[in-house]
């Protein structure tokens, strides 16, 4: 039976779907999450439908956590930077980061989604915010819904539907997704109009950069398949440097512009721990300070 390989229909994993990119010495069929994979995510924590899948960072850190028998594949194909994805309603009085302290932010996809965890990592290093003065305001989906994980007692919640209006509407002042804003309308904009002076501060300061998602691998898959790892991160490896070399500057990597992210020195950037191993490191302290997950986990407890 073919391994099942499941990502997105877009950076560098779309050269996986269109066969540009082959896995080789493997039987493998490869699996079109959409133009973006968030509709696997839930599955990819629960049922594990597929050998190797696309997850956010933060949703496999919980999950593995939690007991979820995965483990991570050192390819990230998706970067992001949290303040990025903030759109705040405009009489909310909120002009920088630390004033996000004591308001109601809602977090589409649940309280440690990617987007909710990165944006409170950011927040109390670099901003010095106290996150338990905020209400953190819960839509109806849960990206890790079907994992028994660990819900901080020290930190506000809330539950609601139609995140989006209540931001139109003032009853909450913030709304967070991975990038780009959750409306147009006009009675909201984004926190940060202008990310990059942010983005080029953090990297000079912490030499790394925020992680939307990264590949995983169930482990029976990884026991029962050797060399199978190895053989999808050495594809993946090509896969990026296609995708490096070729997009355009006036392409868009989730919410950035990649020709200001190259002159940032951003972009071209290679895959493996080398790299990003920081970046994961960052987001295990966050959660474990913020009592999210039960054990500081090393690296190589996380990867193959």
């Amino acid at each position: 039976m073919a391994i099942t390989v499941a990502v997105g229909n877009r950076l560098e994993t779309r050269h996986l779907i269109s066969n540009r990119v082959q896995i080789e010495n493997f039987d493998v069929e490869i699996i079109d999450a959409g133009p973006a994979p968030a509709p696997i995510f839930p599955a990819m924590v629960t049922t594990r439908p597929y050998d190797v899948g696309e997850l956010t960072l933060g949703n496999f850190i919980i999950a593995k956590d939690s007991g979820v028998k995965l483990l991570g594949l050192p390819i990230f194909p998706n970067l992001f930077f949290p303040l990025t994805g903030v759109t705040i309603n405009k009489k909310s009085r909120i002009e920088t980061p630390k004033d996000l302290e004591g308001k109601r932010i809602g977090v589409p996809l649940g309280f440690s989604s990617n987007p909710a965890v990165w944006l409170r990592s950011v927040l109390a290093s670099e901003y010095d915010v106290n996150l338990e003065t905020i209400t953190w305001v819960e839509g109806e989906n849960d990206s890790l819904a079907g994992v028994s994980y660990i819900k901080p007692a020290a930190f506000l919640r809330e539950k609601t539907t139609d995140l989006e209006q209540k931001l139109i509407d003032g009853e909450i002042d913030a709304l967070v997704v991975a990038g780009g804003n959750a409306t147009l309308d006009n009675s909201v904009k984004f926190l940060v109009e202008d990310p990059y002076p942010l983005i080029k501060q953090y990297n000079a300061k912490n030499n790394r950069f925020p992680i939307n998602t990264l590949m995983v691998i169930k482990e029976e898959s990884h026991q029962s398949n050797p060399g199978l790892a190895e053989a999808v991160c050495r594809s993946m490896d090509r896969a990026t440097e296609i995708y490096m070399t070729e997009e355009p500057d006036d392409a868009i990597h989730q919410g950035l512009q990649v020709g200001i992210l190259r002159k940032l020195k951003l972009f071209p950037r290679n895959q493996g721990l080398e790299i990003h191993g920081a970046s994961v490191e960052e987001l295990i302290n966050s959660l474990y300070k913020t009592g999210s997950i039960q054990h500081n986990w090393a690296l190589e407890d996380l990867f193959v």
